[in-house]
């Protein structure tokens, strides 16, 4: 991936988690809220900043640090000062995500009449949120199977039967693991694009000549 790399979904991740309640009367009353087995909302925040501890260090500015490493970033009802560091890191990502985007698409735009249509369709019809189902790969095909049911597009299980391949680079594990984001370029014989799935989080990488799109019976 060029744009849409491993790096910048772990920092998606990370400004999504950089939320805090608009008032303590929000907040106030969160802290009343428990799971069915018990489980406090202060420890299921606890144990998910445990989680992301690393994506925040590496993300977030030194500043952030403190809280990160004594656990009152998203376990105390947030100072004035962090809701405005938080503010103003939000408000770079955006700014930021919104340029990445932007590069991609402007580069898109300049190759699409140059790619088959069934390629144009994985842009048109996007597959973020299916479940790799299964997938095979011959001497100079490749075949997915995604579950279609979990994306916007389709009501059933989708084929993507890649030919003619020139060069293939699949994830140790592909099969279970979840479409999120794609980018797709123009090569002198086809075309490449590439994949980036999460659970595990991983990039396929795929040049071929042409690409055929089937929906399957359920």
């Amino acid at each position: 991936m060029k744009y849409f790399t491993q790096n910048w979904y772990r920092e998606m991740q990370v400004y999504g988690f950089l939320t805090f309640p608009d008032s303590k009367e929000d907040w106030d009353e969160s802290l009343n809220w428990k799971y069915e087995d018990g489980t406090s909302y202060i420890e299921i925040l606890q144990a998910e900043l445990e989680w992301r501890k690393d994506d925040l260090l590496t993300f977030l500015p030194a500043s952030f640090h403190p809280y990160i490493l004594d656990g009152s970033l998203k376990t105390e009802y947030p100072s004035k000062e962090l809701r405005k560091m938080a503010e103003e890191w939000n408000e770079n990502y955006q700014s930021r995500s919104h340029d990445l985007s932007k590069k991609y698409m402007e580069q898109f735009e300049e190759i699409k009449e140059k790619l088959p249509s069934q390629v144009l369709e994985i842009h048109t019809k996007s597959l973020h949120d299916g479940e790799v189902l299964s997938f095979s790969l011959t001497e100079s095909t490749f075949t997915l199977i995604i579950a279609g049911t979990g994306v916007g597009w389709y009501g059933t299980n989708v084929k993507l039967t890649f030919s003619d391949v020139e060069k293939c680079l699949i994830p140790e594990q592909l099969e279970g693991s979840w479409w999120l984001y794609d980018e797709i370029y123009k090569t002198d014989t086809g075309f490449e694009l590439h994949v980036l799935f999460d659970c595990p989080l991983s990039e396929l990488m795929i040049q071929a000549r042409e690409l055929k799109i089937e929906t399957l019976e359920k």
